[in-house]
C-alpha cells in the first residue's frame, strides 16, 4: 500500500466498494490474491479499506477487550520511553495470535 500510493492519510480514505469486494471475494477464494494487478494499483485504497474492515469484523478486536485498560493507561503516560516501554509490556500479554 505505501509504495503504490501517497502515504499522508492512506489509511484514511476509502478505496472503490466494488474493487474492495472484488479483493475480498479473492482473498476468500485463494490465499493471496495478486495485489499487483492494475486494479488494486491504481485504487491501492481498496486494500486498505479491505485491511480496516477485516479488523472491525473481528469478534475480538486485536488489542483486545480485556487489555483496554492497561493500553489506555500506557499511552497516557507522559514521558515517551516509559509510555513506549509500557506499552511492550501489555503487547506482550496479548493472545499469541493476535500478537503475531
Amino acid at each position: 500500500v505505501e509504495q503504490h500510493g501517497v502515504v499522508d492519510g492512506i489509511y484514511r480514505l476509502s478505496g472503490v466498494s466494488s474493487n474492495t469486494q472484488r479483493l475480498r471475494q479473492e482473498f476468500e477464494a485463494q490465499s493471496s490474491p495478486d495485489l499487483s494487478r492494475d486494479v488494486y494499483l491504481q485504487d491501492v485504497h481498496c486494500v486498505s479499506s479491505l485491511c480496516k474492515a477485516y479488523c472491525r469484523e473481528l469478534p475480538n478486536p486485536l488489542l483486545t477487550y480485556q487489555l483496554y485498560d492497561k493500553f489506555a493507561d500506557a499511552v497516557a503516560i507522559q514521558m515517551e520511553e516509559a509510555r513506549l516501554v509500557k506499552i511492550k509490556e501489555v503487547l506482550k500479554e496479548l493472545p499469541a495470535p493476535h500478537y503475531r
